[in-house]
């Protein structure tokens, strides 16, 4: 059964007993994923949706705007985050040639989910994902167990995954916190919408993964 296929299978049963909003996570395109040398899941907080009228899937959503070719901003830097990773890590001004289908490479390659099934707003609130996360542990780390990524990605998730997950947390050469639990690496990072100029994410990004040995 495929990755994607497996989790539908998870969602349907997780559902019966817990009704209301959700929003799905996954792998943008499986068979990129599956060759690809390092396999990232980017775990973050909630998506916005204030209004939560319908149920929809982050996987559609990566898939309607690549193609498009339009991109929200968040998934725009995740994108060229994956993309330099891919690559060898190209300076950031290199990233700009052909935006879009670096961005497009870069996120068929990954998956990704929300500690928080059910949409917020753009503010999220910590204690509120925080009680999320422990009520629905079980959901979020049967995901992790399926994706079986090399590295987690958590951007402003990492201490409440820490806190469940009880791993010891030691710091890297680039300063972020890591830690290993479920046959993967967690990594504390900033999450992709965070307020600060893009190409200083993504030197931090760069220098991160280069230290944890993946360039």
């Amino acid at each position: 059964m495929s990755i994607n296929k497996e989790l539908e299978v998870l969602y349907q049963n997780w559902l019966q007993s817990h009704p209301g909003h959700f929003v799905t996570g996954g792998v943008v395109d499986e068979d990129m994923f599956s060759s690809c040398e390092v396999k990232l899941l980017f775990l973050l907080k909630e998506v916005n949706d204030v209004d939560q009228i319908e149920n929809w899937s982050l996987v559609q959503l990566m898939q309607d705007q690549i193609e498009r070719m339009e991109f929200y901003r968040i998934w725009e830097t995740v994108g060229l985050w994956n993309f330099g990773l891919l690559q060898g890590f190209p300076p950031y001004q290199k990233l700009k040639y052909m935006k879009e289908a670096n961005i497009t490479e870069g996120l068929l390659n990954i998956a990704t989910t929300n500690l928080k099934k059910t949409g917020g707003s753009g503010e999220s609130n910590y204690e509120e994902i925080k009680e999320h996360a422990i009520m629905n542990k079980e959901l979020w780390m049967r995901e992790i167990e399926i994706i079986k990524p090399d590295v987690v990605i958590c951007g402003g998730t990492f201490p409440i995954v820490q806190e469940i997950l009880g791993f010891e947390a030691t710091t890297c050469d680039s300063g972020a916190l890591i830690g290993k639990a479920m046959n993967t690496l967690f990594v504390d990072f900033y999450h992709p919408m965070y307020r600060v100029s893009p190409k200083v994410l993504y030197a931090y990004f760069k220098e991160t993964m280069k230290s944890l040995g993946y360039h």
